[in-house]
Formats: structure tokens, C-alpha cells, sequence
């Protein structure tokens, strides 16, 4: 099962986009409208490098902002047979299937 980290420790997901650690947190500084562009561009090179053999489930999970959430969930809801969401506590609920 392929998972997607929405954190800010996604280097890859936030590539382009500025992030800094405030009071030992991690911080998006790049407004929310850019980034959106930049995530969905990178979700989708995260996606390509997928091959589409391995596209039967994708966990979405880590602690971000709802806008990045459906960003994302855009860009992956047609490409993987199931879509789940994992809240980080155990509890993983199917939010869409094909």
C-alpha cells in the first residue's frame, strides 16, 4: 500500500515552497494559493513515479491543512483504485473507491 505524508517533513510534496521551523514546529511561510499550485504539480511527479501496476491503495495521511488535503486528493482520486485517510491515531477510513 502506497502511502502520501501531507506533513511538512515532505520534502518532496513541498519542494518550491518555503518552510521554516518556528518554535520547533515546521511552518509553511509560502501562501497557501501558491502552494497549492506547487503541491499538485509535485503530487502529480509523486504519482508518475508510482508505476501503475502498484495504484491499487494510497493512504493519506500526516498533519497539514485541509487546502493541501484536497489539492492532493484531486490529483490522486482517479489514479489509485482506493483512497484512504489515516488520522495518525490507527483510524484509516476508505473516502473513495473505484
Amino acid at each position: 500500500m502506497n502511502t502520501i505524508n501531507l506533513g511538512l517533513d515532505n520534502g518532496k510534496l513541498y519542494a518550491g515552497c518555503e518552510i521554516v521551523e518556528v518554535g520547533g514546529r515546521l511552518t509553511l511561510q509560502t501562501s497557501p494559493e501558491e502552494a497549492s499550485n506547487t503541491v499538485g504539480r509535485n503530487c502529480a511527479q509523486i504519482i508518475d513515479s508510482i508505476p501503475a501496476d502498484d495504484r491499487q491503495e494510497l493512504v493519506l495521511t500526516g498533519p497539514m491543512a485541509v487546502w493541501a488535503y484536497l489539492v492532493v486528493f484531486h490529483q490522486v482520486v482517479h489514479k489509485f483504485g482506493r483512497v484512504y485517510y489515516d488520522d495518525g491515531r490507527g483510524n484509516k477510513v476508505l473516502v473513495a473507491q473505484h
